[in-house]
Parts: structure tokens; C-alpha cells; sequence
């Protein structure tokens, strides 16, 4: 059976780095797992305007085109389960992403932080337009992804990012409990 967890939340809220750690715990469990970071899936630009390629959701949907293409490539070479940070925020962009997933049994876990952690984060990794892009944005996100309630359980992500990860992995039930 293949598994795969599917990591969203707002902006600065850790999904890359809880991610990272995730295939860092499984790895030293001995299970084979492929993690992939969608937002270096669509480093592409500008979108292109000719017909029949749709402006609105083009860079969500190249995402689920390279996720899919990896996806099989991984499969190939032995991967059992796939660890996605993605910035998913409707129930029509989580069944694209999970149909991204063939063959998969597919978890979304939403990471949740105080307000502040998060802003606090993006002070640290971001600047200039993106920042305040961020910093606009996080209220708005938030409650977009209160409403839309498209994960199966949230993860409170103000502690060390492998003990979060450990945490999602014993709840989504691909590992016992490990000692973090």
C-alpha cells in the first residue's frame, strides 16, 4: 500500500521544514519515503496566455503535473510513502492533489501556530514585497482554511520539528509510536 501525507497551512506556518523532518524520522525507521516541497514544482513564468491554457489555478495545476511525474518516479525506484507540503486551501485543489498521488491513501494534515509564530517566521525567511505579500495575506489564509476544513486532523507546530513529526506519523498511523 502506498501513503502519503499532504502538508498545508498558511505561509510560514512550517509545512517545508515539518516535511524535511518527517522524512527524516521515517527514514531512520528504515521506511523509504520521497518528500517534495510543491513550491519548487512551479518556478515557472510568466504563465503562459495563449488559448486554452487557463491563467486562474495554472501554477496549482503544473504542481499536480510535476507532483504526479515525481510521484511515479519514486514509486519506481521503491517509495512506499510521500511526504507533500503544498498550499492547499480548497476540497477541488485537495482531490487534484491526491489524484496527483495515484495509488495512494492520502492524509492531509494542516499545520496550525499562533499568529505570531507565524509572522515571526516569515520575518526570519522573508523580505521586501513577499513579506508584506505574507504578512497581508495570513489573516485572510486562515480563515479560508478554517472554513474549507479539508484536512483529516491538525497539528500544532510550535515545538521542534521532529517531535511534530513524529507526532503526524503515529497519528496518521504509518509508524508505532517512536520516541522522539
Amino acid at each position: 500500500m502506498y501513503q502519503a501525507l499532504l502538508l498545508i497551512g498558511v505561509g510560514g506556518v512550517g509545512k517545508s521544514t515539518v516535511a524535511d523532518a518527517i522524512g527524516r524520522v521515517l527514514t531512520a525507521a528504515g521506511t523509504a519515503v520521497a518528500v517534495v516541497d510543491t513550491d519548487a514544482l512551479a518556478q515557472f513564468g510568466p504563465p503562459p496566455t495563449n488559448a486554452g491554457v487557463p491563467v486562474t489555478g495554472f501554477y496549482d495545476g503544473l504542481k499536480c503535473i510535476n507532483l504526479a511525474a515525481l510521484w511515479a518516479n519514486y514509486k519506481a525506484i521503491g517509495a512506499r510513502h510521500i511526504v507533500v507540503s503544498a498550499g492547499i486551501d480548497t476540497a477541488a485543489w485537495r482531490s487534484r492533489f491526491a489524484a496527483s498521488l495515484a495509488g495512494c491513501t492520502v492524509q492531509v494534515v494542516r499545520l496550525v501556530a499562533a499568529p505570531d509564530t507565524v509572522r515571526a517566521r516569515l520575518r526570519g525567511r522573508d523580505g521586501g514585497l513577499k513579506l508584506e505579500r505574507h504578512l497581508t495575506a495570513l489573516t485572510e489564509h486562515e480563515a479560508i482554511l478554517d472554513a474549507a476544513r479539508i484536512e483529516d486532523f491538525a497539528v500544532v507546530n510550535e515545538r521542534p520539528p521532529d517531535v511534530v513529526a513524529t507526532e503526524i506519523v503515529t497519528r496518521a498511523g504509518w509508524i508505532g509510536s517512536l520516541s522522539a
